[in-house]
């Protein structure tokens, strides 16, 4: 079964809402112009142990937020072996400003792994976690870095009196995290994915409300007996507000955690029909269908070699009560290559969800391939234009996110890749719809988690409903923008803007004006 077109919740699309005007995605490379130059956002392999030999080769990671509070969006880059860690300031002209020496978020050199963002300890600042491998002249393990905001641009890490400085005791490990309040009490806990089979380093971290955090992981039901784990996401799959855990991972360990809603997991993989990639790697989660439930698609090695390497990435689309179906190859995203990072935005903002996927790897059949660019169709599958929209990155690609770096109301993307620095690819897509980007403000709820994150944000517009949610996601060693943002055709309002909280409790705007950046409050 393919995926619908935008589904109406009240008998009907009407006058009012029309699909976008057909606009061509256009990207152009605004890296230099930006400013950034981060000379290597990732560290390839100089020894012959195990760890330098395979997982140095995949790390290199960035994310993105707002660190200084001025209203526009920063970017945190791992330089690797040979570079140090970049916070890029954004100056609100286009460009950046390095201030990660004035900050204290360079720090020694290391083999920087992931990175995420959020405010564990709810003070309205924007915090950094950043996992590593540790010095670049031998790994090691208690490597991770937890930088407190101290409010003034500048941090402090904390990670070994928070404890999430180490996610093994004996193996360097720790690729993708995220920020995410599994247990609803307002504050946000700390998944962390690890990739060593023996390390055992899927670890989740409760947040004690004190300043630190406790490894529930075996409390709360999570067994890792081998999972190579590389990109989690903690999200409501079933509408009941306690996110579910779902992690992509390497070798066919892929997998699905429901939320019991007392502290713990059951683990469902098989049952709920999830689990199916066989080399995964990175995910984005969104409402593809326009249903209003949550899918999850995951990115693996498309085998062009017939070497057991497996049939490529895989589209859940959401059923509901925990059940997913897989379309990928109907959708047409199920080839793209040897895949990495990914996110799932509305370019064009025709009220569809599109994906953007980077990837490559040093063997003939897919070095130098060119990331994909999706473009939905409206009926169910989607249309590659990478060389045809600009974004023609052919590197060995790594991490990707997504961010409104020039606050023009579209969505941007930044690709990290092994032995080179960070892009930006500027979106210039010209006569695109309408759109609204919205970030959430919890800091008067205290039983709300930090930017809302967890939340889901649906827009109405005649009878036709979109469906968002905020955060809660690790792309592969990224986090993207914390912001809900929706392409919304040829409307010229929003009817209604409703935003259901992680307490239950909901937020609801009508006739709200398009084409505006929005702040929505409890």
């Amino acid at each position: 079964m393919l995926i619908l077109a935008a589904c109406s919740t009240s008998g009907g699309a009407g006058s009012g809402w029309a699909a976008g005007s057909g606009a061509t995605v256009r990207f152009s490379d605004a890296t230099a112009e930006a400013g950034l130059d981060v000379a290597d956002a990732s560290s390839q392999p100089e020894g012959n142990d195990t760890v330098e030999m395979s997982a140095t080769r995949m790390i290199g990671g960035a994310t993105v937020g707002d660190f200084d509070d001025d209203g526009d969006q920063d970017l945190f880059v791992i330089g690797g072996r040979s570079s140090d860690d970049a916070l890029y300031i954004n100056q609100g002209d286009g460009t950046f400003t390095d201030m990660a020496r004035e900050a204290g978020v360079a720090g020694d050199r290391h083999l920087g792994s992931g990175a995420a963002v959020g405010d564990f300890d709810g003070d309205g600042d924007l915090d950094l976690y950043v996992t590593s491998l540790g010095p670049p002249d031998g790994p090691r393990p208690g490597s991770h870095r937890l930088f407190r905001n101290d409010g003034d641009l500048t941090f402090t890490d904390v990670a070994g009196e928070a404890g999430v400085q180490q996610t093994s005791e004996a193996v360097p490990d720790g690729f993708g995290a995220v920020f995410a309040d599994y247990d609803l009490d307002g504050d946000l806990d700390l998944f962390v994915a690890g990739w060593e089979k023996e390390a055992e380093a899927d670890r989740l971290f409760r947040n004690e409300g004190d300043g630190s955090f406790a490894d529930v992981t075996a409390d709360a039901g999570i067994i890792d007996d081998g999972i190579r784990g590389f990109s989690p996401c903690v999200l409501d799959t079933d509408g009941d507000r306690y996110p579910e855990l779902l992690l992509v991972a390497d070798f066919g360990t892929s997998r699905y955690w429901i939320n019991r809603g007392d502290g713990t997991f059951a683990e469902s993989t098989d049952e709920s029909g999830a689990g199916k990639e066989w080399s995964g790697m990175g995910t984005a989660m969104g409402d593809f269908d326009n249903d209003g439930r949550i899918d999850w698609y995951a990115t693996a090695i498309f085998d062009d070699e017939s070497s057991g390497r497996g049939d490529g990435n895989k589209l859940y689309l959401n059923r509901g009560d925990h059940v997913w179906e897989e379309v990928a190859a109907e959708a047409g995203v199920a080839d793209g290559g040897w895949g990495w990072g990914v996110v799932a935005v509305d370019l064009d903002h025709d009220g569809q969800l599109d994906l953007v996927e980077t990837n490559g790897w040093d063997f003939p059949a897919y070095t130098n391939e060119m990331a994909k660019v999706w473009i939905a169709a409206g009926d169910g599958t989607f249309v590659e234009v990478a060389e045809q929209s600009g974004l023609t990155h052919s590197l060995a690609g790594l991490g990707m996110l997504n961010v409104d770096f020039d606050g023009d109301g579209d969505q941007d993307i930044a690709i990290t890749a092994a032995d080179d620095g960070v892009r930006l690819y500027r979106n210039d897509t010209a006569g695109a719809g309408a759109w609204l980007r919205v970030f959430l403000d919890t800091m008067a709820s205290p039983s709300l988690p930090p930017d809302g994150i967890g939340a889901k944000v649906v827009a109405t517009v005649d009878g036709t409903s979109f469906t968002r949610w905020v955060g809660g996601c690790s792309n592969y060693l990224t986090n993207g923008e914390l912001s809900a943002h929706f392409g919304l055709g040829g409307a010229d309002r929003v009817d209604e803007l409703r935003v259901e909280w992680p307490d239950g409790s909901a937020t609801v705007l009508t006739d709200v004006a398009i084409d505006q950046t929005l702040t929505v409050t409890p």
